[in-house]
């Protein structure tokens, strides 16, 4: 089955189970009983179904494939205060060439990350620049700016972090998560599609408390 007729069952089935709630006990059975026809006829089961509440979104912002300790941070402490998972993979549409940080999660739930990550990246880079060109720049190893900077990027993600809670949504089902990432990230290994993982990043003097007071004046609407 193509994929266009697939998601076309797949919405009749959604539809018929939510009039299979309804309190007209007759219009409730014939429902179900479409919702299961469908369901057999096509071989679409109960976790199929479960898994379209699933969606993935691709991000705006180009990512490494490798990216620096701040930007995996900030794409982290999104993902697990909005109830998503998060990895690195290709965009969409015309940007499909383009590697780019994917949250996966209720659809809402990935939005809302996608669209915070993008907006709250902008501004870390750009707080990230001044922080270097002012209270940097009179270092001149390359390596010892770098970790600096980093730090100071990791102290503005910490603060933000209680910006971004004020948005949280109610808890979500991981484990449903986890199947939905299985099932079609399987489908696209094609892709080299590498999951974000945490990293260490040796901090000094007061960069990391710069970063906490300067995150201060980040905004996300």
């Amino acid at each position: 089955m193509s994929q266009p007729n697939k998601n076309r069952i797949m919405d009749k089935i959604i539809r018929c189970l939510a009039l299979s709630k309804s309190s007209n006990e007759h219009e409730a059975a014939t429902a179900l009983r479409q919702a299961h026809a469908l369901m057999q006829k096509h071989d679409i089961s109960v976790k199929d179904v479960e898994l379209v509440d699933i969606k993935f979104k691709a991000s705006n912002t180009r990512s490494a494939k490798r990216p620096p300790i701040y930007q995996i941070a900030l794409a982290n402490m999104i993902a697990k205060l909005f109830g998503c998972e998060n990895y690195i993979g290709n965009g969409a549409g015309d940007r499909s060439h383009i590697r780019v940080m994917c949250f996966v999660g209720l659809e809402m739930h990935s939005e809302i990350a996608s669209y915070a990550y993008d907006a709250l990246f902008r501004q870390l880079k750009q707080a990230r620049q001044a922080y270097i060109k002012t209270e940097l720049k009179r270092v001149r190893l390359a390596k010892n700016k770098a970790a600096r900077a980093d730090a100071f990027c990791l102290g503005w993600v910490a603060t933000v972090r209680q910006l971004v809670k004020t948005l949280v949504p109610l808890s979500t089902d991981m484990a449903l998560i986890e199947r939905a990432m299985r099932q079609e990230l399987d489908l696209k290994t094609t892709n080299g599609v590498d999951r974000v993982s945490k990293s260490k990043v040796r901090t000094g003097t007061h960069d990391f408390h710069n970063g906490l007071v300067a995150g201060k004046d980040a905004q996300l609407n």
